[in-house]
């Protein structure tokens, strides 16, 4: 790293010449060649993000030098007053939409150009800048040194934030900085930071976080050569990490989906969340990140962020602080961690746990840029450290005042983060001036070739890289908004055809920076959507007409606003509640043999059935009415799942009605007298089953008989098939909108269709769509587990034989009946509703008179001696 901190500290001591010296800043600037300044004046120039004098005295300085003109300080000072006073006519050479903005720009009792006294300041673009390899040199050489000092150090779990000439909000150093810190403190302001200030003197040691409460005095040496930076942070280290360890630390939990286990988890004074997505256990003795990763499966260096949510809640220290959050807006309450990781084996989910002592349960809602830069409080993930805590301690107080004490007891402080001057001491080079011009975070939204880039296989947590140019080596269209995209920004990440579904949002981790491969921007999965939202679904909202994605879709990247996000943000989070509370109802872990409430069928007939199914992907379950098929369809589906999850299953019932457009797409009436393609609920789920295909979906219909089953299924008679269940067989639809709208049935999703066998109304099933089930038939079970059922229902036991050997008198008869048959037998599920405390003669004779007596007149129904009889053996 030698040379590359020597490069650093000689462009430091030029830039310190020109920072200090203005006459040879001037020198320099008028010595740019012609190409730069053109390159100059276009960019700055071009203010369709809106102006700001600053860059609009770039411009006109660029203008001037094109038109052969010496910069002086006389010159700039010139511009500046034609910009403060609003000399209009003097920029008539710029278009009318600038001239207008310029009229209409307030000015205030703070100079527009307070920030820009130092021509240093003003000018330092001229020098460093993206046009140049100098930026991208000192931003790679930053970040070389950093990880070396992470790696020599052996500074496992801790992370780097570098600040290069370019300043923190776009104002021109003559110095560059970088702090390590540990991952866990989130960023570092709240660290004690290895901190390096490279100038034309660096400086090397320990500081302490801007937001650090009565911190411990910083200790900086002046130093000349990168050995001695290694060598003063060698001896520093042991202080600084034991000084981190001591810190308090600030989390954000989520209990659950939309806070599902919140009230469980407060109950019994406990955090827990569930990691079973890898194939992780206990934990304890995991000693580190990289440990943790090889233990999930993962590369040991992972650049994924998949472990780091759980490594956090292990290693987070007693006495940290926790904010529990419902959604991206709600704290639901404040808590002290009070013990160590454990893991709790015999839990169904959330087995990674730690015990806390909660100090308040009182509710807080916040409003949107109530914090300035905040749009929301909280990430959409599980366990992370927060930036946000003095806010919120702050807020409670203000809002519950009788929460003062109870924080001062525990050593919270909630006053109120005030932000002082820009200097290295403070560990915080952000001043009040430049925090007033920060811009605020962006929107954008991603398309993405599910073909060669896809969502689909990204996980969250883990980074994503994205190039500007294509595979030719040209700019992607709208190259400005890679370079306009910063960290911060949120990404909709959206698959193009065929898929046509947004299905995750990230967020930027890093802007236009230079790799292997090129010019990047890199970005993280923050949030996975369980439902994908189609592009049909928005295509015509009201308040997304004018959104530049929907007026013109070609392209990679494109830039929303705010309100247009929140639009595509509600109908996200519409969608994906409905599955939270599905989700909030089961997730039980799942086996047929331990189950309670099983179906009565045997385990090896139930087993052979899941075989079947797994293997067929469709099948039918027949049966006459109340042998429980539903109930066993569901129960198929928790066996292969192994667990109640009925978030993945979605029913429908066929009726004669019932048609193609219901089930795949059609076309359907807007309110505003136009026709809009809508897809139907299979189409709907088979996207979303596409978009997990790493977990198995279950679609039931109910009554499959009942349907007009060639004009339902249509193109889907062939993609059923079990052999057919991928991309390669994928089919252009009826409605399709182009030719890339192609569609596939996926391998992960199971059909279980449920037919009456007793309905004489319906047709036979189409012999095309027969070959591609498989058919079990199910018959009326009244021996020992249905007894035992009814026993433990308050049953006595008289009427529980009773029960037993007259419904198998009466199915015989049935049987037996060359008009009838099997498919009409009575089932068992007809008895199965008796509630403890009921009167079970009145009970059972409610059934017989408004339940069985009627279906015997149906099947039976010009035949009164086989009604009478039947009800004879019925009576008790």
């Amino acid at each position: 790293m030698v040379k590359q901190f020597q490069y650093i500290k000689d462009l430091a001591s030029q830039y310190h010449i020109y920072s200090t010296k203005s006459e040879l800043l001037y020198e320099a600037i008028n010595n740019l060649g012609i190409e730069q300044v053109n390159s100059f004046y276009e960019d700055y120039s071009n203010l369709e993000n809106g102006l700001r004098p600053v860059n609009l005295l770039r411009a006109e300085v660029a203008r001037f030098m094109l038109d052969g003109i010496i910069i002086t300080p006389k010159i700039v000072e010139d511009i500046k007053d034609k910009i403060r006073s609003k000399q209009l006519e003097a920029f008539d050479h710029l278009p009318n939409t600038i001239i207008e903005e310029l009229k209409q720009y307030p000015v205030g009792k703070r100079d527009m150009f307070a920030n820009w006294q130092n021509p240093w300041k003003v000018f330092h673009t001229f020098f460093y800048n993206k046009w140049e390899p100098t930026r991208e040199t000192v931003q790679n050489y930053l970040q070389q040194i950093a990880e070396d000092i992470i790696g020599q150090l052996k500074l496992e779990d801790y992370t780097y934030h570098i600040v290069d000439f370019q300043g923190p909000s776009n104002f021109g150093q003559d110095f560059c900085w970088l702090a390590v810190f540990p991952n866990i403190k989130k960023i570092h302001k709240n660290a004690y930071q290895f901190f390096l200030a490279i100038s034309n003197v660096p400086e090397v040691g320990r500081i302490a976080g801007h937001d650090i409460k009565n911190p411990e005095t910083n200790i900086l040496e002046k130093i000349q050569n990168y050995d001695e930076v290694i060598n003063t942070l060698k001896s520093q280290k042991s202080e600084i990490v034991k000084l981190n360890k001591e810190a308090r630390n600030y989390f954000k939990f989520s209990p659950g989906s939309q806070a599902s286990e919140w009230e469980e988890f407060y109950n019994k004074k406990l955090i827990a969340i569930d990691y079973s997505h890898l194939p992780l256990k206990d934990i304890t003795n995991i000693k580190s990140l990289q440990e943790l990763n090889l233990e999930a499966g993962l590369p040991e260096k992972s650049q994924s962020n998949q472990t780091w949510n759980l490594w956090f809640f292990k290693t987070a220290n007693i006495g940290d602080v926790v904010f529990v959050n419902k959604g991206i807006n709600t704290c639901l309450g404040i808590g002290l961690i009070d013990g160590e990781y454990y893991y709790d084996s015999l839990k169904n989910g959330y087995k990674h746990r730690r015990k806390i002592n909660w100090l308040t349960n009182r509710v807080y809602q916040y409003k949107s840029r109530s914090l300035k830069g905040y749009k929301s409080l909280f990430r959409p993930d599980t366990f992370s450290p927060t930036k946000i805590w003095s806010f919120l301690l702050d807020e409670y107080v203000r809002l519950y005042p009788e929460l003062k004490e109870i924080f001062t007891g525990q050593n919270l402080i909630f006053e109120s983060v005030s932000i002082t001057s820009n200097n290295i001491e403070s560990g915080d080079l952000e001043t009040q001036e430049e925090l007033d011009d920060e811009e605020p975070i962006n929107f954008w939204w991603l398309n993405s070739n599910p073909k060669i880039w896809s969502i689909t296989n990204h996980q969250e947590g883990e980074k994503q890289k994205y190039t500007t140019h294509n595979e030719k080596g040209n700019k992607r269209r709208i190259y400005k908004y890679f370079e306009q995209a910063k960290p911060g920004d949120l990404i909709i990440g959206y698959e193009s055809s065929p898929t046509k579904q947004i299905k995750a949002i990230y967020e930027i981790t890093k802007g236009i920076h230079n790799t292997d491969v090129g010019e990047e921007i890199e970005f993280e999965l923050i949030e996975k959507l369980d439902i994908p939202v189609s592009w049909n679904e928005l295509k015509n909202i009201n308040g997304l007409q004018e959104c530049e994605v929907f007026k013109n879709n070609q392209g990679s990247l494109f830039n929303i606003s705010e309100e247009e996000y929140d639009i595509i943000r509600e109908v996200i989070d519409t969608k994906n509640i409905i599955t939270d509370l599905r989700l909030k109802k089961g997730n039980n872990k799942y086996s047929f043999k331990d189950d309670s409430d099983k179906p009565f069928i045997s385990e090896k007939n139930f087993l052979k059935t899941v075989s079947l199914l797994k293997r067929k992907k469709n099948i039918i379950l027949q049966g006459p009415p109340g042998v429980g098929k539903t109930f066993i369809a569901r129960k198929l589906a928790y066996e292969i799942m192994k667990e109640v999850n009925n978030a993945h299953i979605e029913m429908v019932q066929f009726h004669q009605s019932f048609s193609y457009e219901d089930f795949i797409q059609g076309l359907r009436p807007t309110l505003k007298g136009t026709f809009d393609l809508k897809d139907g609920i299979f189409f709907t789920f088979c996207r979303r089953a596409q978009a997990h295909p790493d977990k198995p979906f279950f679609f039931i219909i109910d009554e499959i008989n009942r349907g007009n089953l060639s004009k339902i299924f249509g193109e889907l008679m062939m993609l059923i098939e079990a052999d057919k269940r991928d991309s390669a067989y994928a089919l252009k639809l009826t409605y399709a909108e182009d030719e890339e709208d192609r569609f596939y049935v996926p391998n992960n999703l199971y059909i279980i269709g449920t037919m009456n066998t007793a309905d004489r109304s319906l047709a036979i099933v189409d012999y095309a769509l027969r070959r591609r089930f498989a058919f079990i038939g199910l018959q009326p079970d009244y021996g020992t587990n249905f007894q035992e059922f009814l026993k433990s229902k308050g049953l006595s036991k008289e009427l529980v034989n009773h029960i037993s050997i007259s419904l198998k008198k009466v199915n015989d008869k049935i049987k037996s009946d060359k008009n009838l048959g099997e498919g009409f037998q009575i089932g068992h599920s007809y008895f199965c509703g008796f509630e403890s405390g009921e009167n079970e003669m009145e009970w059972w004779q409610g059934i017989l008179d408004f339940e069985i007596q009627p279906m015997l007149e149906e099947i039976w129904f010009d035949e009164e001696d086989n009604i009478s009889e039947t009800i004879r053996i019925l009576q008790r």
